[in-house]
């Protein structure tokens, strides 16, 4: 028997199958918030979308797998396909576009939009991505914005930082409170911490 599924709607083939805590939600498609837990009030919409996602509350995930298997990804918005997939830890963060934050780790409070944005990003809390896959694979990024197509993609240790611009602080080592502004800025900077 389904738990807690008062005032909810699912729709499609499994939708909400055995989902755990879903009261006030919408599960739009086959098996959209198959086997959910926690994600109550939220809206899943797309094939397998919030598809055993975890601690969910409050959150939207639209898209072919969206939020599929996310953890704790409460106040969140994941549109696109497959983004937000895999992501631990992205309460509170919005993930809009082609695999965008998919597979992310530690990005709460965090905005990463554009195709490939903060894909595989690790440690990027309260940061800002924006660009075709600006961000992608950047470790240790918190409190950054990186805007620009692959701006910080693959960058490391690039906490309270700014590259603004096509690849600026692409694959940055150490860059720390640094900005970086205009193309190509900071490319392959290597200790670069409170760089200007």
């Amino acid at each position: 028997m389904q738990d807690l599924q008062v005032f909810s709607n699912f729709l499609g083939n499994n939708a909400g199958y055995t989902a755990v805590s879903a009261i006030n939600s919408n599960f739009l498609g086959q098996q959209a918030g198959y086997q959910a837990s926690g994600a109550s009030y939220s809206n899943f919409q797309g094939y397998q979308a919030g598809y055993q996602s975890t601690l969910a509350r409050n959150s939207n995930f639209q898209g072919y797998q969206a939020g599929y298997q996310a953890v704790s990804a409460i106040h969140s918005n994941f549109f696109g396909y497959q983004a937000g997939q895999y992501s631990t830890n992205a309460s509170s963060s919005n993930f809009f576009g082609y695999y965008a934050g998919r597979l992310s780790t530690n990005a709460y409070y965090s905005n990463f939009i554009g195709f490939f944005a903060g894909n595989s990003a690790t440690n990027s809390n309260d940061s800002n991505f924006l660009g075709r896959q600006a961000g992608l694979s950047a470790s240790s990024a918190d409190n950054s914005n990186f805007l620009g197509q692959s701006a910080g993609e693959s960058a490391t240790s690039a906490n309270n930082s700014n590259f603004l611009g096509q690849q600026a602080g692409y694959q940055a080592t150490s860059g720390n409170n640094s900005n970086f502004f205009g193309q190509n800025a900071g490319f392959q900077a290597t200790s670069g911490s409170y760089s200007n």
